[in-house]
């Protein structure tokens, strides 16, 4: 005939035979002393970590685009009405120092206008001479004079400025005023041009920046002389230490994104390359505040928050993030140095609910 124990007795010889996990011994506690059916108090297993003071930075990310430098970038234009004789160079390609890019001759109209102000020039010369000639003999007066003066001078200004454009020359060679690289060539033999107009870019391949675009909130906090490090995103071994050497000053209309420029050092030719994208990672300065670690925080309709454990129990506070890394968060509002907040087993949550760490 089998033994019949109360259930204390049972319990008693359970327990004296098998370890049962801590996070079950707190339900089982909370039994009825009068024998009845056991009170289940549950108990959620969880990590916590203290909230503490100190200051955190965030980092910026900004994509940009390689470019020459403003000192190394060229514009090749005629700058007299002109007919494009022939193109040199293909577009994209690298050119030396003093290559020729593209030969011009001036257009009937340039050729026109050119005969016409060493004309003008002849005829106030000759006035000038009989003005003087009259004003020897006393018949003409000092006004006269200096009205001849003036209309020689202007006339010379305006024909050596039209020389100075290649106006008068039969044939002009445009050369490269630095090795670098041809881009946006716009030329075909035959083509008539009015002046001014630009048919291409030379940019140095050696002398290079990367034009980025920065968040105006991050670009408030930054000024030049911060540290950038430059990344590409297609190559992992391209990883360049830079400075921002100017910050802009208003927001871009079309991105909405404030323009700056950061430096690239030196690098082996072919390593980074006109129109290449990098990614620029900047670091803003430190607020200060409440650290936690970022697995603290949770989310929802109502905002951002944390469970923080009081008296055994998970209580819900809303916190006010103000920057996240990878694995931290600062908050400025919300929590008191101290306070242990919940980092794991916090996603089932309710407020109020009983928690416990496990013992190491």
């Amino acid at each position: 005939m089998k033994a019949t124990f109360p259930l204390s007795a049972r319990l008693a010889r359970t327990l004296a035979t098998v370890t049962l996990p801590a996070i079950l011994l707190l339900p089982l506690a909370a039994c009825s002393q009068s024998g009845g059916e056991p009170e289940v108090v549950p108990v959620a297993a969880v990590a916590t970590a203290p909230a503490i003071e100190g200051s955190l930075s965030a980092n910026a990310v900004s994509y940009g685009t390689v470019t020459s430098a403003p000192r190394h970038t060229f514009i090749v234009a005629v700058l007299h009405d002109a007919v494009v004789k022939s193109v040199n160079v293909r577009d994209g390609a690298a050119v030396q120092a003093g290559a020729a890019l593209v030969t011009v001759g001036p257009a009937p109209t340039a050729i026109a206008q050119f005969a016409q102000s060493s004309s003008t020039l002849d005829f106030a010369t000759q006035d000038l001479a009989r003005v003087e000639r009259l004003y020897a003999d006393k018949l003409a007066s000092n006004d006269q004079l200096a009205a001849a003066r003036k209309a020689k001078a202007d006339a010379q200004v305006q024909l050596e400025q039209l020389r100075a454009t290649g106006s008068g020359a039969a044939e002009e060679v445009l050369r490269a005023p630095f090795a670098g690289v041809i881009s946006g060539l716009r030329a075909t033999a035959g083509d008539r041009l009015q002046a001014n107009t630009v048919l291409g870019t030379l940019s140095s391949s050696t002398d290079l920046v990367v034009q980025l675009g920065l968040e105006p909130r991050d670009a408030a906090r930054l000024a030049p002389g911060a540290a950038v490090r430059l990344v590409s995103p297609l190559d992992a071994t391209v990883v360049l230490s830079g400075l921002l050497t100017s910050v802009g000053a208003f927001v871009d209309p079309v991105s909405r994104l404030v323009k700056a420029v950061a430096s690239i050092p030196a690098t082996p030719p072919g390593r980074v390359t006109l129109g290449m994208t990098l990614i620029g990672h900047l670091t803003l300065p430190p607020h200060k505040g409440i650290l936690i670690p970022r697995t603290a925080l949770l989310e929802d309709s109502q905002g951002t928050y944390v469970f923080a454990v009081i008296g055994g129990k998970a209580h819900r506070q809303a916190v006010q993030v103000v920057v996240e890394t990878d694995d931290k968060a600062l908050v400025s509002a919300g929590l008191a140095a101290g306070t242990r907040v919940i980092v794991t087993g916090n996603a089932a949550l309710q407020e109020g609910t009983a928690v416990q760490e496990p013992k190491p």
